[in-house]
Order: C-alpha cells, then structure tokens, then sequence
C-alpha cells in the first residue's frame, strides 16, 4: 500500500475547542491588521498624505488580485475541511487541489499586473511600488489560513503571523525614512504574510501531516469538482469583496492623491474597528458548518443566540466610534485631521450594518450549505454597492463615498435577512 494511500485512512489533527480556535483567531487578527495599524501614523508622516496615497492605490489594484486568487475557494475549502470525520489523506486532496488551481491564478495575476504597467501610464509611472505589492498575492498561497480554519486547529499558527507581521514592521521602522522610500513601505507590507507562511510550513507538514504525494487522478478530479462548486461563490464573493474594497481606486479616478490618502487613512480605522468581529466569526464559521451538517435540527437555537450577541456588540463599537471619532483621528494623524471626523462617523454606522450582514450570511446561509441563495445575494449587493459607489464618489467625493457605502451594505443586510428567512420555511415545509 502507498503512503498517499495509507494516509487516507489516519484520522485529521485533533479539532481545538472553540474558545482556543476564537483566541488563535484573534491572535491571528493582531498579526494581520492590527500590526499594521500601528504603523499606520508611522507611514502617512514618513511618507506624506501623496506617497501614502500612490501606496494605497497600488495596494487596492493588487489587493483585487488577491481576492480573485481567493474568493470562493478559501470559503468552499473551509466548509469541507470542516465535515467530521474528515480524514488526513481526504485534507490531503482538498489542499493540492486548491493550491494547484491558486498558483495558477496567482501566475496569471502576474502577468496581469505586467501588463497594467506596460499599458496604463498612471501604473507605468509608479510601476515598482504596483510590483513591490505584489508578494501580497504570494502571501495569500503561501500562508493557507483556509486549511487550519477549516480543521479548526487555528492556535497551531497563531504564532506564525504574528512573527511575520513583526518582521514587517520592524523593516518599516527601520527602512522607511522618507516619500523617498515608498517602494521599501510597499514590499514590507505586502510580505508580511509570505513570511508567516513560511514560518508556518513545518506546522503544515508536521503536525497536519499533509502529503504532496496524491495520486494525479484523484486530484484531477478533486480540481474539477473544485472548479464546478465553487463557479457560483467566486464570482458572486469577488464582486461583492472588490466593490467593497474598490473605495480607494474608484475614489483615485474623482479626487487627488491628497484626498486618496485621506479617506485611505480614514476607511483603515473603521476597517480595524470591524475587524474586531473577523476573528470570531472565521472560528465560528467552521464549527457551524460542522453543526448544521451533523446536528440540523437544535443549530438555528446556537446561531440565533450567537447572532445577537454580535449584533450587540457592533452596535456599542459603532456608537463608541460615532462618539470618539474627532478625538481618535486627532491623536493618530496629527493636528488638524478632526475636520474628517464625520467620514468615520459615517463609516461607523457601516460597522454595525457590515457585522450584522455577514453574521446572517454566513452562519444561516453558508454555514448551512444555501451557496447559491448566498451568492445570488452577494451579486444583486455587489451591482447596488458598485452604482452607488460610482455616484456618491463622482459627486461628491470621500463624504459621497461613504454614504453610499452605508447605503449598499443596508441592502445587502435586507437582502440576507429575507433569503435566510425563505431557507427557514424551506427547511419547516419539508419537515412537515
């Protein structure tokens, strides 16, 4: 018998209990956006609200890549992984298959972006700080948070990113001085995660004792299901991330630099208050799915109770925010910043609306298997946030900008609570 045979029949790493799954996570949360935060003042005084603002559009291009590499198969992979009963060769075949498909679309995101600069003057002219952001991408393949979320074994790698963020913004202190040293900023930053990846590559073949050596066939056939499945979800979660992260380019074709670096700077905090919830959802995430395959009937009682704690908890952080927002901008950028106050108290609102949105999405609808009823949500939310965007950044710039994005995010709440609410009668109708 083969070693990837045999591998098929040992059991999966021991899953970790939620409460060391949520503290991993938001370990993990510490590493990938609130690191960087902190570095955030650091930069825009180094660098200067223009430099700052060409760094940011080269990271909204490149971050667009980043989530066409992942969109729908980090989410699909994260649900099978998490079936009980899984077993090491089966992690085995779910992971070759998805790296193989990635580093496919990580190489043809790269000839993408050379052919950007190449074509387009505006990225031609800055074309080392579009390709110094690029290992962003390489980060996303390297570093396969899908795999130890789906297994739920999140603690393992905690240490891992937080190691790879720290040399980051060690080299950022230290490198970055001036405007002139953009490229420096731009490739720090976009390495970050690339590093914990690799730093985490003995967990990865060690503890999860993944094997690269899986029959061709098998993983012929694992990359077109793979393909098939996950079609639907891709398309409709990169539109709905690209549109939601498009603020910073689409604002870049309206407004200066000057006024990029502004709302940059500004969208950066209401993000890292949002992201406060990302840890806990992404540990949660798995463990429902897990529940709503094994344990149907007594898991709408767990999800509803989980979901009105994060809603409580987004509505006092959006308050809080609302109230502190001159205060906070003042003590982060500097003199003189509180006249953007109303951006975050608009973006503030956007906290709650986003939490409450992904909250019902994710644990009523994908948790629980409804792909299609969620991706034709994100898709009809995607081309409303897409024409508001356009609108309120055409017309009124950075304050325009923010309305319309509170305005798209209430839709795609609405839109969740009435799909969820059909798969509800659905499921009551067939077990009656």
């Amino acid at each position: 018998m083969s070693g990837a045979t045999a591998a098929v029949g040992i059991w999966a790493p021991r899953r970790s209990p939620l409460t060391q799954n949520v503290a991993a996570m938001y370990a993990l949360q510490i590493a990938n956006y609130l690191i960087p935060f902190v570095t955030l003042p650091y930069l825009i005084r180094a660098l200067g609200a223009e430099q700052y603002g060409v760094m940011a559009m080269a990271y909204a291009v490149v971050f667009f890549m980043v989530l066409f590499v992942d969109s729908g198969f980090n989410t699909l992979a994260t649900r099978r992984l998490a079936r009980p009963g899984i077993r090491a060769g089966h992690i085995s075949e779910i992971f070759v298959a998805t790296q193989l498909i990635k580093l496919a679309q990580c190489a043809a995101m790269f000839l993408l972006l050379c052919a950007l600069s190449a074509v387009v003057p505006q990225v031609g002219e800055v074309s080392a700080v579009y390709l110094a952001s690029f290992p962003i991408v390489l980060g996303s393949l390297l570093y396969p948070t899908w795999l130890f979320q789906g297994l739920q074994i999140m603690h393992f790698t905690a240490a891992c990113s937080v190691g790879g963020r720290l040399l980051a913004t060690v080299g950022i202190f230290v490198l970055v001085q001036d405007a002139g040293d953009v490229v420096f900023a731009a490739l720090l930053q976009a390495s970050a995660t690339a590093m914990s990846g690799l730093l985490a590559l003995p967990i990865l073949f060690g503890r999860v004792r993944l094997s690269l050596v899986v029959p061709w066939r098998r993983v012929r056939v694992r990359m077109r299901r793979t393909l098939a499945d996950a079609r639907p979800l891709a398309l409709a979660e990169y539109l709905t991330d690209a549109v939601g992260n498009s603020g910073v380019f689409i604002l870049g074709f309206f407004a200066s630099d000057a006024v990029v670096g502004v709302y940059a700077a500004v969208e950066k905090m209401a993000r890292a208050g949002a992201s406060l919830f990302q840890p806990l959802m992404k540990a949660l995430f798995p463990a429902l799915a897990a529940r709503w395959i094994s344990r149907a009937a007594d898991t709408p009682v767990y999800c509803r109770s989980w979901t009105r704690r994060m809603l409580s908890l987004a509505i006092v952080l959006g308050v809080a925010m609302f109230v502190a927002a001159p205060t906070a901008l003042e003590l982060l950028f500097g003199a003189g910043w509180a006249e953007h106050a109303l951006l975050l108290r608009v973006l503030a609102v956007w906290i709650a609306a986003s939490v409450a949105a992904t909250v019902v999405g994710q644990f009523w609808l994908l948790a629980r298997g409804a792909r299609s009823a969620y991706a034709r949500c994100l898709i009809a939310a995607g081309a409303v946030q897409l024409l508001a965007v356009l609108i309120g950044a055409g017309l009124y710039r950075a304050r325009g900008l923010v309305v319309a994005i509170v305005i798209a995010e209430l839709v795609r709440l609405a839109l969740f609570c009435v799909a969820a609410r059909r798969a509800e009668r659905g499921v009551s109708a067939c077990a009656s």
